[in-house]
């Protein structure tokens, strides 16, 4: 599972699944949906922080949730369903104040209530969090050099892995190709700290990305395509999974 921290949880096409009008809405009232969404991140971030600080502070495993902040989140089903209501319920707020239209305004008093009611349940079941938490990793360098290689064109991801092998959300995919003279590396910077290994994952379309290295590899050390073609590995995780469950005042272990 993706983290908070890794970008705004719900996508344009998840928040059509909700309303199916809603990008038409927007184009109308001339609302700027992705700004709606960062607003509504922003707003579940201090609840959630609030949420984390109170149940810590009267937490028997003080020793555990004490540290928990929002970077430690993990983006769940009921928190993904929570961001899309708050979204929702900004833009057709921002759309009623625009043309103070009742239907608008029946649109935005019904997503403000599914929005709380979302928050709530949410509470209930509890926020998954991580001890360990591995980002989204950034986008991969490609270099072309010298040497002899083969004439390919691939889409690339790679993904972050931490000191006890969990991996992160993949970053964004990305295209590469060379010349059938030239060798083609990728390569990873700016790793955080908590950051022991990576892996990539290459396919010839977007759609049939597979890991390529056998085990993580080094943040120094380079991926090289081989000329015999790309191996068959597993396709990218999801990222991680909660470790533990904050819910009223409780940590609840996985498993």
């Amino acid at each position: 599972m993706a983290l908070f921290i890794d970008g705004i949880p719900s996508t344009l096409v998840e928040l059509r699944s909700y309303e199916n009008g809603v990008l038409a809405v927007a184009s109308t009232e001339d609302i700027d949906v992705t700004g709606k969404a960062r607003i509504a991140k922003e707003r579940l971030a201090s609840e959630l922080l609030l949420f984390l600080r109170r149940n810590s502070s009267k937490d028997l495993l003080w020793a555990l949730t004490a540290r928990v902040t929002v970077d430690d989140v993990v983006v769940t089903d009921p928190l993904k369903r929570w961001h899309a209501y708050e979204t929702l319920s900004l833009i057709y707020q921002d759309a009623y104040n625009n043309q103070l239209n009742d239907r608008y305004l029946g649109k935005w008093t019904e997503y403000d209530q599914l929005s709380t009611a979302a928050a709530l349940t949410l509470f209930q079941v509890g926020i998954g969090v991580v001890r360990n938490p591995v980002p989204k990793a950034n986008g991969p360098a490609l270099i072309i050099g010298g040497g002899v290689g083969v004439g390919t064109s691939y889409y690339l991801s790679v993904a972050w892995v931490n000191s006890t092998g969990e991996e992160g959300q993949s970053s964004d995919i990305q295209q590469a190709s060379n010349e059938g003279t030239t060798a083609m590396q990728v390569t990873v910077a700016d790793a955080p700290k908590n950051i022991t290994g990576w892996n990539l994952y290459a396919g010839v379309s977007p759609d049939a990305l597979a890991l390529q290295n056998a085990t993580p590899m080094a943040i120094t050390e380079p991926w090289t395509a081989s000329a015999t073609g790309l191996a068959s590995g597993r396709r990218p995780s999801n990222g991680q999974l909660p470790d533990y469950w904050i819910i009223d005042h409780r940590a609840i272990a996985r498993g």
